[in-house]
């Protein structure tokens, strides 16, 4: 997996969890080690709209078996299972208008 391509994935992850899910004033001490299942700000809901804006945005369908509080622990550990499902091609492609992090509807 390309470096570039998930520090993409990453980039446009913490973005949504610091907007989606903590709100800007909670969101200042986010970093890509953040326990986000230790800390609530990934329970059950808010895990299902994770997984579906990951769909969105980066057209993957992540496997059942890779739902695993290991793989949901933090942003790193979420960003390189989304890069690993992204074809090697999709780091030269820019993100589609619209897909910026933020939450819709």
């Amino acid at each position: 997996m390309p470096t570039d391509q998930y520090t993409h994935v990453l980039e446009i992850l913490t973005n949504y969890v610091s907007t989606g899910l903590l709100g800007d004033e909670n969101a200042a001490d986010l970093t890509a080690d953040t326990p986000l299942l230790e800390l609530g700000v990934l329970n059950s809901v808010e895990t299902a709209r994770l997984v579906a804006y990951i769909r969105e945005t980066f057209g993957v369908r992540l496997p059942p078996a890779s739902m695993t509080a290991g793989n949901f622990r933090d942003l790193k550990a979420i960003a390189t299972l989304v890069a690993a499902q992204l074809p090697e091609a999709a780091a030269d492609k820019p993100v589609p208008a619209g897909v910026d992090g933020g939450v819709r509807g």
